[in-house]
């Protein structure tokens, strides 16, 4: 459930950096203090690269990308984590009906009294030269803040998984505005599982080592859509 990008991912991006500039629909920085969980290196910086990225052409009308990474780190130095959705459609005519579909989600836990967290989250959705195309990007991250040490247990790992099921099932089957709806039900779901586990976590007495600078617990929420219809009016 945890690595999702197909091989032909990166040479992809590739293809659409050259294409023109990334101008995202949106992005959004955070800046954090608190712990989490994993067995990092409380010394080291952590990196985490999430990218969907679909290209939808006359060669391979409908293509659909989805995402679903989770990383847990513990008590680092500083973590920077890169979520992108990045779809385009191009050179179709209006019989083929191209579309170009890009989920990417991105869950991270991280922490620490003095540790750092740079969240970039974006989006980018275009069509070129192509007649009556579709093209969606969506670009969902989720920072969990703890004061104390923290990992998901089986239990929510397998909702999770569940709903990773049900967008990359959506993604494949249904229109955009179907999408929409279900993606939206779906994030919510996410944010209710985490909060959950974090909750039982707070409730959990702390250990005489525990004590930490961080601010209250908490699930930070980052969506970045474009090309949604009705998303960007």
């Amino acid at each position: 459930m945890n690595r999702s990008h197909p091989k032909s991912s990166s040479h992809r991006l590739a293809r659409l950096f050259r294409s023109g500039p990334l101008v995202p629909a949106a992005a959004a920085a955070v800046l954090l203090v608190g712990p989490a969980a994993g067995t990092a290196d409380a010394s080291q910086v952590r990196w985490e690269r999430t990218h969907a990225v679909s290209v939808a052409s006359p060669v391979h009308t409908r293509d659909t990308e989805v995402a679903f990474e989770i990383s847990q780190f513990g008590r680092t130095a500083g973590v920077s984590a890169d979520n992108r959705a990045l779809a385009t459609a191009r050179y179709c005519s209006a019989e083929q009906h191209c579309r170009s579909v890009a989920l990417s989600f991105q869950i991270v836990t991280t922490g620490g009294s003095q540790v750092e967290v740079d969240a970039n989250n974006s989006s980018k959705a275009t069509t070129t030269h192509c007649t009556g195309c579709e093209a969606v990007a969506g670009a969902y991250q989720f920072v969990v803040n703890t004061p104390q040490p923290f990992r998901l247990g089986q239990d929510a790992l397998r909702k999770l998984a569940a709903v990773e099921r049900t967008v990359r099932q959506a993604a494949r089957t249904q229109d955009p505005e179907q999408l929409k709806a279900t993606v939206d039900g779906q994030v919510a779901k996410i944010e209710e599982i985490l909060g959950a586990a974090v909750s039982a976590q707070a409730s959990e007495p702390a250990g005489p080592s525990a004590r930490s600078f961080a601010p209250k617990s908490g699930v930070t929420v980052h969506r970045m859509l474009d090309g949604w219809p009705g998303a960007n009016d």
